[in-house]
């Protein structure tokens, strides 16, 4: 149950889509290049409002919102920058796998980000000890630390500085580059952990959510780029959003913004809402850079790094193709 107040909550979101418009919208072209002071200025604000541990209580410096709370948050975020939505997703979901106590006393502004072990991924837990890689583990180059989570084992919370552990950053990262990738690699980690995960911060059903969000968040920038040149760019002496085929693409753009996230929470409807987001947000900036033309594939427009930050959305935590299996595998379940 949420602590804080309807009005407080939508101070915190009004103030949440400004700082979005006002800080990360002018910073796109650096936060997607990586740069660091940048990235880290902008985390400081937002740690500032206490989103990056948005879903703990107000006496672990957080800011008692819910889950939906947190996704319109997070939306919004993404609308100034996916990568930095990312993080606080991130980050929220590290702390809200522990029960307050754990990492919830970590003082404000330490990035402990989650890092979800996929199939693809090559790491073993044998006699409590922790070996393997993960090629590309999103936000954690310059995490203070790491929670893994995946399948047969307890959240695991690892220090940055713990010996065994080498963060390198991936340079291939392509999309949410504000959110730095690395590669990890484990050497001989004790592989204890004494978190335990609460009941209503299942991680991949919020990382499923929020990414989601993000998505939602990058398709709405990307419309409202598209709108806006196709309204001041003028060919055959009229603006091109008068031209059919421009039209035609704005007009399933909107239909696509009118499908709403979820309303309920749970595993199927995450799952559904990771895809069908996620696949509407790459149509959609698909879109947006043919609107541009000629000039939506040149960085400086900042279309196509819509368009790259949306595929991203598509692959985490996992794949689309494999997010629909397990849909269909929970749908066989349900109707046995």
């Amino acid at each position: 149950m949420t602590g804080a107040t309807a009005s407080e909550r939508a101070e915190l979101l009004e103030m949440t889509r400004e700082v979005a418009r006002r800080e990360l919208i002018p910073r796109g072209t650096a936060l997607d290049a990586g740069e660091l002071a940048v990235i880290g200025s902008c985390w400081r604000q937002l740690v500032e409002l206490g989103l990056e541990r948005a879903l703990l209580p107000e006496e672990h410096g957080g800011a008692a919102l819910d889950l939906f709370d947190l996704l319109a948050a997070i939306e919004e975020l993404a609308v100034g920058d996916g990568g930095i939505a990312l993080s606080v997703l991130l980050s929220n979901a590290a702390l809200a796998t522990t029960q307050p106590g754990d990492l919830a006393a970590l003082p404000a502004g330490a990035r402990w980000l989650l890092v979800p072990v996929g199939c693809g991924d090559d790491v073993t837990i044998s006699d409590g000890r922790l070996d393997g890689r993960i090629a590309c583990a999103l936000g954690a180059f310059e995490a203070d630390g790491l929670v893994l989570v995946g399948a047969g084992f307890k959240p695991i919370a690892i220090p940055a500085a713990t010996p065994g552990l080498e963060l390198e950053r991936d340079q291939t990262q392509m999309g949410l580059r504000a959110a730095p990738g690395a590669s990890l690699t484990f050497a001989d980690i004790t592989a204890r952990s004494e978190m335990t995960a609460t009941e209503d911060a299942e991680p991949l059903m919020l990382l499923r959510a929020g990414t989601a969000a993000i998505a939602r968040g990058i398709a709405r920038r990307a419309y409202e780029m598209a709108m806006e040149y196709a309204n001041a760019r003028r060919q055959t002496g009229v603006a091109i959003i008068e031209h059919g085929a421009v039209s035609d693409l704005l007009g399933a753009m909107a239909v696509r913004l009118a499908i709403p996230l979820p309303t309920s929470a749970g595993e199927t409807q995450a799952l559904a809402a990771k895809i069908v987001q996620t696949d509407a947000a790459v149509a959609t900036t698909t879109d947006a850079v043919q609107v541009f033309g000629g000039t939506g594939y040149i960085r400086e427009t900042g279309v196509e790094k819509l368009m790259r930050d949306a595929k991203y959305c598509q692959l985490f935590p996992e794949p689309n193709w494999v997010a629909q299996d397990e849909l269909m595998r929970l749908e066989r379940a349900r109707r046995r």
